[in-house]
């Protein structure tokens, strides 16, 4: 990132802001790979970790997997408004994108990111009862098969049913780089596919 930013360097920031994503799906070491991801539900905010695991820059869009069951698919269905915040404590760079999400389920898009899916990461779906069910005890909620093991392929196949997709279509993207000399701050925003850019207060 440049030292001295100038009004023609929103292009490029822009530009890199992407960039870090596209390398945080990638790397599961990045910082940016596990992102918060906020919807709203009864009208208050409800947030949580999620891994990024797909972003296409000219589509405008990230993508995360999630349980079918889970209480913010719920959400999504009641209200698609959703936000993603990711940090880099090395670049101190802070990006908030805002949007709307689109729940993808047994449908070609999930099924090609299932077969994609690592079969550890599989596992995930193949509990017994939905998240956030309340039980009486610690548990991971697994089959007592999987717990202590990845499952294989064909033992994978139960959880295929509970996987989901979730896309949120990004139209507005606050950045922001703390700076002990003074943070600078930028915003994004596209109406009608038409992109709107400005530095702000940060």
């Amino acid at each position: 990132m440049a030292e001295t930013l100038t009004l023609e360097s929103l292009d490029i920031i822009l530009e890199e802001a992407w960039q870090l994503l596209q390398q945080a799906v990638k790397d599961r070491r990045h910082p940016m790979h596990l992102g918060t991801f906020a919807t709203v539900r009864n009208g208050m905010p409800e947030v949580r970790t999620v891994v990024l695991r797909g972003v296409c820059k000219d589509a405008r869009q990230l993508f995360c997997h999630t349980d079918i069951r889970s209480a913010k698919i719920g959400d999504l269905r009641t209200n698609p408004n959703c936000a993603w915040l990711f940090y880099h404590p090395e670049l101190k760079i802070q990006l908030r994108f805002v949007g709307k999400a689109t729940v993808w389920h047994q449908t070609p898009l999930s099924e090609e990111r299932w077969q994609r899916t690592q079969l550890m990461s599989r596992r995930c779906y193949a509990t017994l009862l939905p998240p956030g069910t309340l039980v009486s005890e610690p548990t991971s909620g697994l089959p007592d098969y999987l717990i202590e093991r990845s499952p294989t392929e064909e033992e994978s196949e139960i959880g295929k049913e509970n996987f989901a997709v979730v896309e949120t279509k990004v139209h507005a993207l606050d950045w922001l780089r703390l700076d002990a000399k003074g943070h600078r701050r930028a915003k994004f925003e596209w109406e009608n596919e038409q992109l709107s850019a400005s530095w702000a207060i940060p």
